[in-house]
């Protein structure tokens, strides 16, 4: 008798108590967002929000991978500094709420691998890298010099880095592997990306890598006042054999997406520096490199993101090259159904708002709402929209393209 009943107990608990334990643990696991108020870092998990820093210039933050670690740089405002490209590196850990600066003169472009809290990044074109694991003091190792640009590897072994070959404007971009060894860095040449006497490329930007690793995409910079106007998208094979010019676009890491689990390219295409006018969202296969524009005509896109490899989410507006810039038409979210060819409106600001770079995560959409004199962060769920940060700080605009980046970060660890 006794033996039935401990046989009941647990199988009581196996079928009825696990499924409530797993939903519990479940709702515990929340997002978190880290945001600048004011140019001070806030943190916001859940519905709780926690300022960090006081009195400070914060941007960019950037979270580690499990969501313990915020890096960010602090520079001190001047009008050169409006739009900051360098400054001190920090980080902050939100498990002992204390924060260490790393180093001076840093580049924006400072980068968490995807998996191990280990962060690299540039002063000048010095490359740098920290792993955080064997505890503070923290000392960053130098990994090579005469960078122009890099991303980690996928497998976080190392970096993908572009070179020019010499000092000489029209020197060809070189394409490197460093791989990460005890006491040492092994460098292997891939790719040579050749600069043609009319071409004016200095750099690239980072590197994203398809789902399977098979195919690089990236963007070929010239000198900036070209690249204000007119960037080149590439792609290039793993091996680095076969490189591709794909199409021109500004330069503007978050307007090219590998779609989730295909080797689909979602980009927006288009020249010119105004953001509101000629961009248009295409879609590249690959390799055959058969392509198909997505924007209706009379309309204009930007900040395009996956949600599945069917479904994107862009931010839309009419396109009128007649208004004066300041008056042109803001833009909303539309969900575009690739394989249907359905296109939908799906949030709904008022005529002096605008709303840009939307995120799918899991069945909600995030996105940033403004007037163009403050902003928030709103969500979409079940058709319900609910404003879930206040008042961030405005991001730097460059004709109507905005850089929120520097102001907003996710944490994708669970639940809004």
């Amino acid at each position: 008798m006794l033996k039935k009943f401990i046989l009941f107990i647990f199988l009581f608990t196996i079928l009825f108590l696990s499924p409530a334990i797993t939903l519990a643990s479940q709702k515990q696991v929340i997002h978190k967002a880290a945001f600048i108020r004011t140019n001070d870092l806030w943190i916001k998990v859940g519905n709780r929000e926690n300022q960090v820093t006081n009195k400070e210039y914060i941007r960019y933050p950037k979270w580690s991978p499990d969501g313990t670690w915020i890096a960010y740089l602090k520079v001190t405002k001047t009008e050169e500094t409006a739009v900051p490209n360098d400054g001190e590196l920090w980080l902050f850990n939100c498990k002992i709420n204390k924060h260490f600066k790393i180093k001076s003169g840093v580049n924006k472009n400072f980068q968490w691998a995807s998996r191990d809290n280990k962060v690299s990044f540039l002063i000048r074109k010095d490359l740098y890298s920290l792993n955080l694991e064997p505890g503070i003091p923290f000392l960053a190792a130098k990994v090579a010099d005469n960078i122009e640009n890099f991303s980690w590897l996928p497998d976080d072994s190392g970096f993908l880095t572009s070179s020019k070959k010499s000092k000489q404007l029209h020197s060809d971009i070189l394409l490197s592997k460093i791989t990460l060894k005890t006491h040492k860095q092994v460098i292997k040449p891939i790719s040579t990306i050749p600069v043609r006497d009319n071409e004016f490329f200095i750099s690239t930007s980072q590197f994203k890598w398809s789902y399977d690793q098979k195919w690089i995409s990236f963007l070929l910079i010239p000198t900036a006042s070209l690249s204000a106007d007119a960037n080149t998208l590439c792609l290039l094979s793993q091996d680095g054999q076969v490189i591709r010019r794909a199409g021109e676009m500004l330069n503007d890491e978050k307007w090219f997406k590998w779609a989730p689990s295909e080797r689909s390219l979602g980009y927006v295409k288009g020249v010119g520096r105004e953001a509101n006018l000629n961009k248009q969202t295409e879609i590249i296969l690959v390799p055959s490199m058969s392509k198909m524009v997505f924007t209706p005509e009379g309309y204009v896109d930007r900040d395009i993101s996956w949600k599945n490899n069917q479904i994107i989410y862009i931010a839309r507006a009419k396109e009128d090259p007649h208004a004066d810039f300041s008056k042109r038409p803001l833009p909303c979210i539309y969900k575009v159904n690739l394989s249907a060819g359905q296109q939908t409106q799906v949030t709904f600001p008022s005529e002096k708002e605008a709303d840009f770079v939307p995120q799918s995560i899991g069945n909600k959409l995030l996105w940033i709402r403004t007037n163009k004199l403050t902003a928030s962060i709103f969500v979409l769920e079940d058709k319900t929209e609910r404003k879930w940060i206040k008042n961030i700080t405005m991001a730097s605009s460059y004709y109507d393209r905005w850089n929120w980046e520097e102001v907003f970060s996710i944490y994708t660890g669970g639940d809004l």
